[in-house]
């Protein structure tokens, strides 16, 4: 009986650490979840300079494609230009590890709004 209650109390105690380790600590470190602990998004709303149209960035982006860094987000703005002769500007948000930030997209480049 008594093994039974210290085996259930250790078993709680190293659910309880592994959890704490995994949500709660930075990402990187030891036991940190590190599977989703560096994901980056972006949510943009782009349009042409020239007459205003609006460019949806799916249209252009892979489908299977959900999350991409501020790097891919200017990969896509040369590529509309180089490619489509399109100048895209917009605005939109960086999501990033614990925080999000806002950009805009400017003269051809990614930019901290």
């Amino acid at each position: 009986m008594v093994d039974d209650i210290a085996a259930g109390i250790l078993a709680c105690g190293a659910v309880a650490w592994l959890v704490w380790r995994g949500f709660f600590t930075p990402p990187g470190s030891f036991g940190s979840w590190a599977m989703f602990s560096h994901i980056c998004a972006y949510r943009a709303r782009l349009y042409d300079v020239r007459d205003g149209r609006p460019v949806c960035p799916w249209d252009h982006e892979l489908r299977q494609d959900h999350f991409s860094s501020a790097d891919a987000l200017g990969s896509l703005v040369s590529y509309l230009d180089e490619v489509h002769g399109c100048r895209v500007a917009g605005e939109g948000v960086l999501l990033v590890p614990f925080d999000q930030l806002r950009i805009a997209v400017r003269n051809g480049r990614v930019v901290r709004a």
